[in-house]
């Protein structure tokens, strides 16, 4: 992807380049960028940012100028633009298996994934990119927790995977409690999609990488417990093997 983009949209001020934010402080920020593209009606917002978040990804994770505090403030208040959408409202209440063709790439994005209609979601950070993520998990978490359709569960177990850390126990473990008030008999999201399983798989893979992950919050090791007991009334037979396991510890 080119590093330089042009954001023409309504007659909003034109950004040539995101690095062009360096140095800005935060309403300057907000004046020049955020605002102009919240301002869009939702269809052209997730259209504009799509392309603009995953620019400022690129500035940030290749040290070409913009800082964390940016960064992370950026994408925190784009996410409650994107919360506020029809038409992520839309998909949360209804919870359809399919995707929105301007809502995908835009939701694939805020969970540092690139999606299109030819091609799955698929996460852009690397490991090393991941080494760097803990500060976006708070807004990464408030999506997940929002997002209750199967896209949103897909991006966000990409990004996971790539690395399971720690840190981001808290934000698994959140999401599959709203995934699982949302859709708490539906065996076509945890079963046939995959999730149940890949939720498993990157628990297990946090707790063999730090054995006291779970030890000093008692109470998000009791989450884990109902989670995993949910899931295994479900069917889902991996929740089992993660439950033996963690008594085994």
């Amino acid at each position: 992807m080119k590093t330089s983009i042009a954001l023409h949209a309504n007659g909003m001020t034109p950004i040539s380049n995101s690095a062009c934010l360096a140095g800005l402080n935060s309403d300057q920020v907000k004046e020049v960028a955020i605002a102009p593209i919240t301002s869009l009606p939702d269809e052209s917002f997730c259209d504009i940012a799509t392309i603009f978040i995953r620019n400022v990804d690129d500035v940030y994770f290749n040290d070409r100028g913009i800082n964390r505090t940016q960064a992370v403030d950026i994408r925190a208040q784009l996410a409650r633009r994107m919360m506020a959408s029809g038409v992520w409202l839309r998909h949360s209440r209804d919870r359809s298996e399919r995707i929105e063709t301007h809502l995908g790439p835009a939701a694939a994005t805020f969970f540092f994934n690139e999606y299109s209609t030819l091609q799955p979601a698929k996460c852009y950070l690397l490991p090393k990119g991941i080494d760097r993520l803990d500060p976006f998990l708070r807004t990464v978490k408030v999506l997940a927790e929002s997002g209750t359709f199967l896209f949103v569960a897909i991006v966000l177990l990409n990004l996971l995977e790539v690395s399971p850390r720690t840190a981001q126990l808290p934000v698994i473990v959140a999401a599959a409690k709203a995934w699982l008030t949302a859709q708490p008999n539906d065996h076509s999201f945890w079963m046939d999609s995959d999730i149940g399983r890949r939720l498993c798989s990157v628990i297990d893979a946090i707790v063999r990488l730090d054995t006291t992950a779970c030890d000093a919050d008692q109470s998000l090791r009791g989450e884990i417990d109902s989670l995993l007991a949910a899931l295994v009334r479900l069917g889902v037979s991996d929740a089992h093997h993660l439950e033996e396991a963690l008594r085994s510890r």
